[in-house]
């Protein structure tokens, strides 16, 4: 099984960004493969609060285009995505929100994970395009063990 992580990026300590997914690195590798597009450089600078030289502004644009790239193809290549919307504070995450939706014309199931109440990404279309809608990181790594349990045993009975 693919695992692919995805979540707010865009102004977000490292730390933040970080420490759920090496959680769910540890929890969830058992099962297969965890992709976190995070192990490789990404960029939480807000981007539209600096002044930009015309170079730095074609890095980001290079850079953008790579991530775009990159996440696209590993997102087709997963089996699941797991997007974690705790703490993602008052700007929606545009990367993350992207992801939901090439998982959803890709046919992967989403598992997002937000508060309950007053999250941002509580949003008609992403609790449509979701497979689930859970409220605590624990409840997502435990709807991926189920998934993995059932993709497992239908590939035993095949």
């Amino acid at each position: 099984m693919r695992i692919y992580l995805s979540g707010p990026i865009t102004g977000h300590t490292d730390e933040a960004i970080r420490s759920w997914r090496s959680l769910a690195i540890r929890r969830l590798s058992p099962l297969g493969e965890v992709i976190d597009p995070t192990l490789a450089r990404y960029d939480s600078d807000v981007a539209f609060q600096k002044q930009e030289s015309p170079p730095e502004a074609l890095d980001r644009l290079r850079h953008g285009l790579l991530v775009v790239r990159r996440n696209r193809n590993l997102i087709r290549s997963c089996d699941v995505v797991l997007a974690n919307f705790l703490g993602a504070g008052s700007k929606a995450s545009i990367g993350s929100i992207g992801e939901i939706y090439w998982a959803e014309e890709f046919g992967k199931p989403v598992f997002i994970v937000r508060e309950r109440f007053g999250n941002v990404h509580d949003h008609a279309m992403l609790n449509a395009i979701a497979s689930r809608v859970v409220y605590a990181l624990e409840d997502g790594f435990k709807l991926i063990e189920e998934l993995a349990a059932v993709t497992e045993a239908d590939a035993q009975s095949a």
